[in-house]
C-alpha cells in the first residue's frame, strides 16, 4: 500500500471516531442508566439484540464516511465537476433529446505552470471555470453542467442543438480574449458539437478535440489546402496504412559547401491533396501511429538512398518516443547497419519537449544507435520547451537552435544569446545548426560566429529529390 493511501485511510479512521464517539458515550450513558434500573426485568436476549443494533450503526457511520469520500463529484482546483462524474452525465444524457458539449481549453497552461507556478496554474483554471459559469448565467443559461476534463480543458453540458448556441458561445471566446488573471494572459481556444454528430460521447469529444486542433493549425498555416476536419483522422489513417506520402527535401550547407539533405514529409489524402505536419502530427500520436509513421518513413529514404548523391547525408524529423522503443531500434538496424548505401548517411533530428525521466537509459541508446552509423541530432535549443540539461545529460552529434534566432538573427540581442550558445554546443564538442537563415546579412553573422551547418531560403528552397540530383549532375 502506498503511503497517501495508508495515509487516507488512517484520516478517514480518525473522522469515523470522531463522528462516532460522541454517539458512542450518549448510547452508552443511557444504556448504563437503562439497564441499572431495570436489570432484572430484562432478557438477555434484547441486550445481545441492542449490542448487535450498536455495532452494525458503527459499521454504517464507517461505511458512509468511506463512500463520501469515493462519490465526490467536485474537482479540489476548479471546483467544477470531476471528469468521471461529467462524463457518466453526459452519456445518460445525449441518449435523449438534443444535447450540446462545448470544450473551452486554456491554451498557455504549461506556459503558466512553468514561468509562473503550479499554484498560478490551477488560480488560472478555477477563474475560467468562474467567468464561464458567470457569462453563461448573463445569457441567462441556468444550471449547467460545467467539469473540468483533464489538463487545460472543461467541458459545458448545454440543453438544445448547437445552432442555440452558437453565438453566444463566440461572443464569450471574444470576451475571453483579453482576460487576465494577477496580470497573466490567458490564451483560449474552443469548439462546439451536439449529439445530431453522434450519439458515442467518445466521438464527440474526440470531434472536439480535432475541432480545436484544426484551429490551432489555421492560425500557423499560409495558403495550405483545406482538408474537411471529418475527414481528416480516416484520411491520416489511410495514408499511414497505404504509404501514400510525399517527402521533400531542403539543402543545408556545412561552412558554405553543401553537406546535408534535410527531408521534409507530407502525408496525401485520397485526393492527393496535401495533409501538413501540423495537423496530422497531433493525430498520429493521440492515435499511437508514431511509430509506424517513423518506420514508414525511415524506410522509403533509405530506399532512396541509392540515388541521393554519396556526399550529401540525410536529416530525418523522428519522434522521440519512437527511437526510445525496442522495435523501431531492431528495424532500424535492419535497414542500416550493414547497408553500404546508408551506414553514416543518416541524421536523426529529436525534438524532446519534456526532459525524459531516465536520462542514462536514453543515453546508452543513443550510442547504440551511433554505433550503427547514425547521427544524432537535437533540435530547437534555446525554445522554452527545451532543457540546457541534455547537452550535460545525452552525448550527440549536432544541436540545432529553435527557429526563433532564425527568424530574428539581425537583433542584436538574438545575436548575442547565438554566441553564448554557440560556444557552449562546441565546447561540448558537438556540432551547430542554425535553420531559417533569410539574407546574405544573416549568412555573413552565421559564419563570422562559426556556426557549423546553416539551412534557409537563402541557401535553397524545399524541393523533390529529382531536382538535387539533377544539380549535382550538372556539377559533375
Amino acid at each position: 500500500m502506498l503511503l497517501p493511501q495508508a495515509r487516507e485511510r488512517e484520516q478517514r479512521f480518525k473522522l469515523a471516531l470522531r463522528i462516532g464517539l460522541p454517539i458512542f458515550i450518549l448510547f452508552l450513558i443511557v444504556s448504563i442508566s437503562f439497564f441499572s434500573m431495570e436489570a432484572e426485568q430484562i432478557p438477555n436476549h434484547f441486550i445481545i439484540t441492542t449490542i448487535a443494533v450498536f455495532g452494525a450503526m458503527i459499521y454504517y457511520i464507517f461505511y458512509l464516511i468511506y463512500q463520501g469520500e469515493q462519490e465526490q463529484i467536485t474537482d479540489g482546483v476548479t471546483h467544477t465537476f470531476t471528469r468521471e462524474y461529467l462524463i457518466n452525465y453526459f452519456r445518460k444524457r445525449i441518449l435523449k433529446d438534443e444535447y450540446t458539449i462545448f470544450l473551452v481549453s486554456v491554451q498557455n497552461l504549461t506556459d503558466i505552470n512553468t514561468h509562473y507556478s503550479v499554484q498560478q496554474g490551477d488560480k488560472v483554471l478555477y477563474e475560467v471555470g468562474q467567468w464561464i459559469g458567470d457569462y453563461l448565467h448573463e445569457k441567462g443559461v441556468e444550471k449547467f453542467p460545467i467539469g473540468h476534463y483533464k489538463g487545460s480543458d472543461f467541458l459545458i453540458g448545454l440543453e438544445g442543438a448547437k445552432e442555440q448556441y452558437q453565438n453566444i458561445l463566440d461572443l464569450m471566446c471574444l470576451k475571453f480574449e483579453n482576460r487576465t488573471v494577477d496580470e497573466i494572459e490567458v490564451s483560449f481556444a474552443s469548439a462546439i458539437v451536439d449529439n445530431n454528430y453522434s450519439q458515442d460521447l467518445d466521438q464527440l469529444i474526440t470531434h472536439l478535440f480535432d475541432r480545436v486542433n484544426e484551429k490551432n493549425a489555421f492560425k500557423q498555416r499560409l495558403d495550405e489546402d483545406e482538408i474537411d476536419p471529418t475527414k481528416l483522422e480516416a484520411s491520416v489513417i489511410n495514408a499511414i496504412q497505404t504509404q501514400h506520402f510525399s517527402v521533400m527535401y531542403q539543402m543545408v550547407q556545412e561552412k558554405g559547401s553543401d553537406a546535408l539533405l534535410e527531408a521534409s514529409i507530407k502525408l496525401l489524402d485520397e485526393e492527393n491533396k496535401l495533409i501538413h505536419q501540423n495537423k496530422f502530427i497531433p493525430i498520429v500520436k493521440r492515435l499511437g501511429l508514431s511509430r509506424k509513421y517513423d518506420e514508414m518513413i525511415l524506410e522509403s529514404i533509405t530506399k532512396q538512398m541509392q540515388k541521393i548523391p554519396y556526399h550529401l547525408m540525410v536529416a530525418i524529423p523522428l519522434s522521440p518516443v519512437t527511437v526510445r522503443n525496442n522495435a523501431f531500434y531492431e528495424k532500424a538496424d535492419t535497414l542500416i547497419r550493414h547497408n553500404e548505401h546508408v551506414s553514416g548517411r543518416i541524421i536523426f533530428i529529436l525534438n524532446e519537449e519534456e526532459h525524459y525521466h531516465q536520462p542514462r537509459r536514453y543515453n546508452d541508446l543513443l550510442q547504440a544507435y551511433r554505433r550503427m552509423g547514425i547521427y544524432i541530432a537535437m533540435d530547437n535549443l534555446g525554445s522554452y520547451k527545451s532543457a540546457m540539461i541534455t547537452l550535460k545529460e545525452l552525448e550527440v552529434d549536432i544541436i540545432r537552435f529553435d527557429t526563433l534566432y532564425g527568424k530574428n538573427i539581425q537583433e542584436q540581442s538574438i545575436q548575442n544569446i547565438l554566441m553564448g550558445l554557440n560556444v557552449i554546443v562546441h565546447n561540448f564538442k558537438m556540432r551547430s545548426w542554425i535553420r531559417m537563415v533569410e539574407d546574405e546579412i544573416g549568412m555573413q553573422f552565421v559564419n563570422k560566429i562559426g556556426i557549423d551547418f546553416s539551412q534557409g531560403k537563402y541557401l535553397g528552397k524545399i524541393a523533390p529529390l529529382e531536382a538535387f540530383i539533377a544539380q549535382d549532375e550538372e556539377l559533375k
